[in-house]
């Protein structure tokens, strides 16, 4: 068991109106996708230079009795304690119980997750799990905080999906006060891998011949309004947040969202992957740019990404 630091404990506020209403920083699709420079991030979390010492990770329990609802624990210093131009490795971890969530409902949460950091002003958030990658602009570094952060995720994701009745968060900033990039690679290889393992484990024994159906997404139109994901139980898409089946659960949970179903229908190329139905989709969904799509080449007609 890796001894962590108890760090700062906070409480997000009953009332998610309440909650939302302390952040003062904007949260729009209009941010998803922006990229802030060397020059003018005043921290930054994870990414390149962090590499073996960052990791993502959310978790959905089915013990109501492992998640303290609305709390949020900072391990290290939070923004407003930073010298401007530092550079951490970070441990980022949220917690979710319903008595409706199922355990493989762990990747559409991390999807919405995602989707409400890069919703953020002033943050820049890239990749995931063991690759993330966080910075904040200087122009809301007066505003923007762990605390902050954490709070607007735990109610956006309560206010947008009910069936997540509490939710925790624990972000441990690998400082040398606190243990270093040490400490957060200890974490990385006792707690946190042996749980991606788990839930990779789910979704493994599934073929791209044993189905009848795809699955798309189009979630990052946000940014890139000609670009389209085709999942398949073989095909991951660019972000590798959702899987196959975490589109299944997808169009469960919310049948009007990003994600849609498509038949795949007679191949045109079963070596490559080119179907035409795909094709038709894709024509009509990327603005009638993209024509053709081989599922498995990267190199003549491949994916948008």
């Amino acid at each position: 068991m890796v001894k962590i630091p108890e760090g700062k404990i906070y409480h997000v506020p009953e009332d998610l109106e309440e909650a939302l209403e302390e952040i003062d920083l904007d949260i729009s699709p209009r941010h998803m996708g922006e990229r802030i420079r060397k020059d003018d991030f005043y921290v930054e979390y994870g990414g390149p230079k962090w590499f073996g010492s960052i990791f993502m990770l959310l978790e959905v329990t089915p013990n109501e009795d492992e998640v303290r609802d609305n709390v949020i624990q900072i391990i290290g210093p939070d923004i407003d304690e930073t010298p401007e131009g530092s550079s951490f490795p970070i441990g980022m971890q949220f917690k979710i119980w319903g008595s409706e969530i199922q355990p493989d409902y762990d990747e559409f949460f991390m999807r919405a997750m995602c989707d409400n950091l890069e919703g953020m002003e002033g943050l820049m958030g890239v990749n995931t799990r063991h690759t993330w990658w966080m910075r904040v602009a200087k122009r809301v570094a007066d505003r923007f905080t762990l605390r902050k952060m954490c709070q607007a995720v735990i109610a956006l994701t309560k206010s947008a999906y009910p069936i997540a009745e509490k939710m925790e968060a624990r972000i441990i900033v690998g400082a040398p006060e606190v243990g270093g990039p040490e400490l957060i690679q200890q974490v990385l290889e006792e707690e946190i891998k042996p749980k991606w393992d788990l839930s990779d484990s789910r979704r493994l024994g599934i073929e791209d011949d044993d189905v009848d159906n795809f699955f798309s997404c189009t979630l990052c139109q946000g940014f890139a309004p000609n670009h389209v994901c085709i999942l398949t139980p073989e095909r991951m898409p660019f972000c590798g947040i959702i899987s196959y089946k975490g589109a299944q659960i997808a169009m469960e949970i919310d049948p009007h969202g990003y994600i849609d179903e498509l038949p795949k229908g007679e191949p045109i190329s079963k070596a490559s992957g080119q179907y035409q139905a795909i094709n038709e989709y894709m024509y009509e969904k990327t603005n009638r740019t993209i024509k053709r799509l081989n599922l498995y080449s990267t190199i003549k007609y491949p994916m948008t990404s």
